[in-house]
Formats: structure tokens, sequence, C-alpha cells
């Protein structure tokens, strides 16, 4: 198989998996589920049998079962953070999709023109700002149905001349009439540059940079930043340690006799205290381990899979336009069988060193 149809197909799948990744509100209900479901498990298995859960409000004015709370929180970030650090190199070296996006942007990159900067501002942002509101348009479309009657959109969907009257009168079918009307062709040339719509739209200069810079989630990623990116995943850590910090700091462990009616029972508490401390660093430090490919993905390999959407769709432009003939469109979007798809050193040295830096930052050791 042609290297370049290999790469368009990893490509595919990349921005495929990115349209899937849940958004804020989705992760934080998950996180919230799945904590209910872990202290189901644990109530099942018996391992709060010895305890005694109580929550006073006092707690909240007392400074401290704060300063318990945010050192375990501090704790499970750093955590976290050496997660990722353990996993960063390894990561890198072995991503095939990252390697292959890089490959093919360093040969992609080559072609650009001082018409580059029109294509993106006059066509291809235009392009991107229609397709997302058709999708906008398209899911309100899908919410109207979700809620209307099966006749109703029976009606709608109907030819017969005898019922044209009563899809005048029926409020499904006009609202669904409208909508309709909203991304017609017509209406989208006559009216897209007032179009209020959510897509992200790409900067032409940044083609001329590192992949450095602010990172957005949705449309077509051409900018990464690595620092941003680990802040992010950071965040979702303190918020989620918030909440179990204050779970447990929380947890009144009134031991019961029966089970150690001993002079033991101090021992034991510590040894209670010290697992969970332990547990918890352990676990930020596993979901940290896990989370480096998810950081090198958007921060990385989601940047550079974008840029070469957009390169991809402008040499088209340009083959289409009668700038460049079909051997040279050939020539510059085809990889030549030589090209190996793996991170350079060079390219990996960046990475590394990016990286490096970062790590210079006292907050995200």
């Amino acid at each position: 198989m042609n290297p370049l149809n290999k790469i368009s197909e990893i490509n595919d799948g990349v921005l495929g998996a990115v349209g899937l990744v849940a958004g804020r509100k989705e992760f934080v209900i998950k996180t919230f589920i799945n904590s209910i479901l872990l202290f189901i498990i644990l109530l099942v298995f018996g391992c709060l049998d010895f305890a005694t859960l109580t929550f006073h409000f006092e707690f909240l004015i007392n400074i401290n079962y704060w300063v318990t709370t945010l050192s375990k929180t501090i704790a499970g970030v750093c955590a976290f953070n050496i997660g990722i650090n353990l996993m960063w190199e390894i990561e890198l070296k072995k991503d095939k999709i990252l390697a292959a996006a890089i490959t093919l942007y360093n040969h992609l990159i080559k072609g650009k023109k001082e018409d580059f900067e029109y294509f993106v501002t006059h066509i291809f942002n235009p392009q991107e700002k229609k397709k997302a509101y058709i999708s906008q348009i398209n899911r309100k479309i899908y919410r109207l149905n979700r809620f209307s009657r099966a006749s109703d959109k029976l009606l709608y969907s109907s030819d017969l001349k005898e019922r044209q009257a009563e899809k005048l009168t029926n409020k499904y079918c006009i609202k669904r009439k409208e909508l309709e009307e909203l991304k017609s062709e017509e209406y989208i040339e006559k009216n897209l540059d007032s179009l209020n719509v959510k897509y992200q739209m790409v900067d032409a200069t940044v083609f001329e940079l590192e992949i450095d810079g602010s990172t957005i989630s949705t449309g077509v990623k051409t900018r990464g930043n690595v620092t941003m990116g680990k802040a992010k995943l950071s965040s979702n850590v303190v918020l989620g340690m918030i909440f179990i910090s204050m779970f447990l700091t929380a947890i009144t462990l009134e031991l019961s006799k029966e089970e150690f009616a001993n002079q033991m029972t101090r021992f034991w508490h510590y040894v209670l205290k010290c697992a969970t401390d332990v547990g918890i660093v352990l676990w930020q430090t596993y979901r940290g381990m896990l989370a480096t490919r998810k950081l090198i993905s958007n921060e990385y390999t989601q940047p550079y899979t974008g840029r070469n959407k957009v390169l991809k769709d402008y040499y088209k432009w340009q083959l289409d336009e009668g700038k460049i003939n079909q051997d040279q469109y050939n020539s510059l979007v085809n990889l030549p069988e030589e090209y190996e798809m793996e991170v350079t050193t060079e390219e990996l040295e960046k990475l590394q060193g990016k990286w490096k830096a970062l790590n210079r930052v006292p907050f995200l050791i």
C-alpha cells in the first residue's frame, strides 16, 4: 500500500477519535458515577465495615481539615505528573501515529507558496465554518425529532397531496421546514459571514512556527502546547483530588470493639491511614502514566494531523485552480517510497527538549 494511503488512514482514525472525545461535562459526570460505583464495591466487599463514615459541617471551618485536604491534593497532582514523566520518552518513541504525522508534514510543508494564506482565509476557513454550521443545524433537527411524535415525522415525509394542507398547520412540520431552509445552499452562501458558529479558525501564520501555542479541542487543530496540555490534565486531577481528599479527611474512623478489641488498635489505625495515602499516590501515578499518550496525542499528533489536512486541501485547491498540474500534485501529496515513518533523532530531541524545559517549572514536577 502507498505510504500516503497508510498515513491518510491513520489521520482519519485520529480525527475520528478526536470527534468521540467526551466533553468536560461528560468527564465530570463519569468520574462522579465511577466514584459512587467504587464506593459501593468497597461496601460490598466489606472494606469499610470497620469504620463509621461521618461528616460534620464543622469540618468546613476547621483549618486542620483544609490543610489536610490541600496536602492530599498536592500529593495526588505531583504523583500524576510523576506518572507522565515516567512514560513520556517511552510513549514518544513508540508513537507510530505521531511519527507518520511528522513525516508527512515535513514533506507537505516544502511545497507551500505565497497563496497559502489566501487559501486558508478565503477558502478553507469558510468551508470549515459551513461544515460546522450545517452540523449545528443537524443537531437541532435531531433534538426536534427526539421529542416529536412518530405521526408528525411521518406527516413531514409524506408526499400525498391530500396531506399537504395539514403540513401547513402542523407545528413539527413548520419547525422542521424552517430548520431545513436554514441549511440550504442559498441561505448559507448569503449569510455565511454573519452566522454565529463555533468552529476552529485556522491561522495560516502558525505554519511558519513549531507546534506551539494555545490548544483548542474543536475543529481542525493546528497548534499544540504541552505546557497548557499538562496543566489542563493536572487541573482535572486537582478537581478529583479535592473531592477525594475532602471525603477521606472527613471520615471518622471509629474502630469497632469487635474488630479491634486490643492494644493494637492505634497501630492498625496508623497502618490504614498510610495505606490510604500510599494508595492515592500510586493511583494518581498510574493515571499519569495512562494520560501520557493522550497528552502526546492532544499536543503533538493532532496539531500535525490538522496541519496535514490543511496542506493537502491546499494542494487540491491549487490543482483545481490550474496552479499546478497532476504530476506536481502527486509529487506534493505522495511520499517517496524511501521515506521511513518514524520520529527522527532531531525531532525526538526537540520534543524531549520541550519536556525537559517544562519540568523546570516547580508545579509541574
